[in-house]
C-alpha cells in the first residue's frame, strides 16, 4: 500500500492523537495481495458503472465519464482501468483546467501509464472575440500540429456557425508521477499548441524566430 498517499486523503490526526478514517475509506475495495483500487469498474459494456473512492462517475452520451478534479490528487495514472475514457470536470486541486472551449478525453492505452488525448476545440464563430479571425486561428495552430510527430487524426471544420479543430496525441513520462502532474503537463501541451499556432499570426513573426524552431514544442 501506498502509505503517503493513503494517509494523505483518507486519515487526519486530531489533537488528542487519535486518527480518524474519513467516510471515502470505507468504500475502498481490497483485492488479493492487500492491494488499494482507487478505481471499481462493474457491470457489462451496456451498463458499465466507473466508481472512484466510492463515488459512481457520470457517464455521458458520447461513452466517456466525467472525473470531478478534486478526486484526481489520489489517483495515479496506473490508477485508471484500461480502454476507459475520461474527462476532467472542473479544476485540478492546483487550479490547472482546460478552456471551456477545449474537449479533452483521456483514457490508459495499455498496462503502462501511458495515457491517450484526444483533444476537440470547438469555438462558435458569434462568441469568437479573437484579434485574427476564427478560422485564420485555428488554421495556424493546425498547421504547428502538423509538424509534430507526435500528434495524429488533425482534422479542422468550418461552418457558419462554428469551427472545430480536432488532434490526438499519446502522454507518457519516464518518471513516476500523480495524475494531477500528468494532466497538468497534458494541459500545458494544449496551451502551447494555441499560443504556438496564435504567435504565427503577429507579423514579423518569422523573423524573430529560427526557421527549425519556429512550431516545435
Amino acid at each position: 500500500m501506498d502509505e503517503p498517499r493513503f494517509f494523505r486523503h483518507f486519515v487526519r490526526k486530531k489533537m488528542d492523537g487519535y486518527f480518524v478514517l474519513s467516510h471515502a475509506f470505507l468504500t475502498i475495495l481490497y483485492v488479493e495481495g492487500g492491494a488499494v483500487m482507487f478505481v471499481q469498474v462493474t457491470g457489462d459494456s451496456n451498463n458499465q458503472e466507473v466508481l472512484v473512492m466510492g463515488e459512481r462517475l457520470d457517464r455521458q452520451q458520447d461513452g466517456y465519464y466525467l472525473l470531478p478534479g478534486r478526486l484526481v490528487h489520489a489517483l495515479k495514472p496506473q490508477d485508471l482501468p484500461v480502454g476507459i475514457p475520461f474527462k476532467l470536470s472542473g479544476a485540478l486541486p492546483s487550479g490547472y483546467g482546460f478552456y471551456r472551449e477545449d474537449s479533452v478525453i483521456f483514457r490508459r492505452t495499455n498496462d503502462t501509464p501511458s495515457l491517450w488525448i484526444d483533444v476537440t476545440s470547438t469555438y462558435m464563430v458569434a462568441e469568437w472575440d479573437g484579434l485574427f479571425s476564427v478560422e485564420a486561428t485555428v488554421e495556424a495552430r493546425k498547421h504547428v500540429v502538423e509538424q509534430q510527430q507526435q500528434f495524429a487524426f488533425v482534422l479542422s471544420e468550418a461552418t457558419e456557425q462554428q469551427v472545430i479543430f480536432h488532434y490526438e496525441f499519446s502522454w507518457s513520462s519516464e518518471q513516476e508521477m500523480d495524475l494531477e502532474s500528468a494532466l497538468e503537463s497534458i494541459c500545458d501541451t494544449v496551451i502551447e499548441v494555441e499560443a504556438r499556432g496564435n504567435a504565427r499570426l503577429w507579423p514579423g513573426y518569422r523573423n524573430c524566430v529560427e526557421e527549425d524552431e519556429q512550431d516545435k514544442l
